[in-house]
């Protein structure tokens, strides 16, 4: 007995099996012929769905309105509520407000699955967590309601909203409007109040629980944020502004998605377009008809995705600055990486790498294997939207990912349970305790580049 109190499991190995806990436990609820709106129950299409709210992604092979019952979608949005916020987070706030003494263990499992990089002051974070998800998302409903409450009535109009707002928030992309007849948030593409609600709440869920409490603790005294932070809110802003340009002047004039709105639509849409592709998966036109230019830019901004500790997926802005900071530092053959009068550690520009490295892999080798699966049923272009979509947890299709078959299907739900567990939190898994080195090996010169 005394073997097994002294095993115990790393944090990221408990995140991780939380993680498909969860999914079980959805898959079982979905499986339920009231879970569905005509009876029928498929048990590939529960347990894609909940991977798919769990990991807050949004594919879809069944119309969330049209193939689940009031009690299904109520579920899929309770999934989708745990999955933004962290399995771990909800109990660790439990945790940390009724015993009156928490272990260092504990604390770590709070710190990994909260995004902290302290374990001072976790329990404000879990607070600012709660009561910061629980307003912004009532804030979201309360607003989208004057939008949705004329369209679809009051009852389904707010139902509409609270789902609506919970799912951006969550960065999760699933939505009821299909209601109406359209796909996602096709049908309000012209409409201020829902695009600009979505896109922020998009961002605030996006830039990290950890940034939140930084921000309420200093104000708009930006030169005490801490060096996460200040990243953080730079390279959202630059993501966002940029991508919002290149989407303006790439399809301006294609009148399959938005060349035939006026002007101020046109800039709505673009806006709304560089800023869902970043792990929240709304579409407010078919990514079907999108020009190859297009798709490409959403390509790149599903791989960059939202920030650390956040309910957004992909390899995180941090992620990316780190290592694109230190390729250019590597370049102007400079020993360290500088910015904002800071610099990194050492070792976080090899892990930069290693999750770059990870996400690219798992990238190719998914393609490959659908490719393969697949035959000459779907394009390159395609596969890798799909699949950059559900490693990245973004949930954006171009409208094949009910039509693919059972092997694809397995591939892409694996890849959003990674996807939501985290790259380095990944790596962290088959990662042992690091010791010391007691004899190097010779050390010799390679030729790189």
């Amino acid at each position: 007995m005394e073997k097994f109190k002294k095993f115990r499991l790393p944090a990221a190995a408990i995140v991780a099996l939380s993680l498909l806990f969860i999914i079980a436990l959805g898959t079982a609820l979905l499986c339920f012929p009231a879970a569905t709106s005509d009876g029928s129950v498929r048990f590939i299409d529960s347990l894609f769905t909940a991977v798919s709210a769990v990991c807050v992604t949004g594919l879809t092979i069944a119309n969330t309105f049209g193939h689940w019952s009031y009690y299904g979608q109520a579920v899929i949005l309770l999934l989708i509520q745990i999955g933004g916020l962290g399995f771990i987070t909800i109990l660790s706030m439990i945790m940390l407000y009724t015993k009156k003494h928490t272990s260092l263990s504990e604390r770590k499992l709070v710190m990994q699955s909260a995004g902290s990089n302290s374990l001072a002051g976790l329990k404000k974070l879990v607070l600012y967590i709660l009561i910061g998800t629980a307003s912004f998302e009532f804030l979201g409903a309360f607003v989208m309601c004057f939008s949705f409450v004329p369209v679809y009535g009051w009852g389904m109009g707010i139902w509409q909203a609270v789902f609506t707002s919970i799912s951006a928030f969550c960065n999760a992309g699933f939505t009821i409007t299909d209601a109406n007849g359209t796909v996602s948030l096709c049908a309000f593409v012209g409409d201020p109040v829902i695009s600009l609600t979505v896109v922020l709440l998009i961002i605030i869920g996006g830039i990290g629980f950890f940034v939140w409490g930084d921000i309420v603790k200093n104000g708009i005294h930006v030169t005490k944020y801490t060096l996460h932070t200040k990243i953080v809110l730079v390279a959202t802003s630059v993501l966002v502004l940029v991508g919002w340009l290149l989407f303006a002047l790439i399809e301006w004039n294609n009148p399959l998605t938005i060349g035939n709105e006026g002007a101020g639509t046109k800039l709505l849409a673009s806006l709304f377009m560089s800023v869902t592709p970043r792990t929240a998966g709304f579409n407010n036109i078919d990514y079907a008809n999108m020009s190859s230019a297009g798709i490409l830019l959403s390509d790149m901004l599903m791989f960059v995705g939202g920030s650390p500790g956040s309910t957004a997926g992909g390899v995180k802005t941090t992620t990316l600055a780190v290592f694109l900071l230190s390729a250019i530092s590597v370049a102007r053959k400079k020993d360290e990486v500088h910015i904002f009068k800071r610099r990194f550690e050492k070792d976080a520009a090899v892990q930069a790498c290693a999750v770059v490295c990870l996400y690219l892999v798992l990238t190719v080798v998914s393609c490959l294997i659908i490719l393969c699966a697949e035959g000459d049923a779907f394009t390159l272009e395609e596969v890798s939207f799909e699949v950059l979509s559900a490693v990245n947890t973004v949930g954006l299709s171009m409208g094949i990912t009910a039509e693919l078959g059972t092997v694809s299907k397995l591939v892409l739900m694996l890849l959003m349970t990674l996807g939501r567990v985290g790259g380095f939190t990944f790596i962290l898994l088959f990662a042992g305790e690091k010791k010391p080195v007691t004899i190097s090996c010779v050390c010799e010169k390679i030729m790189v580049g």
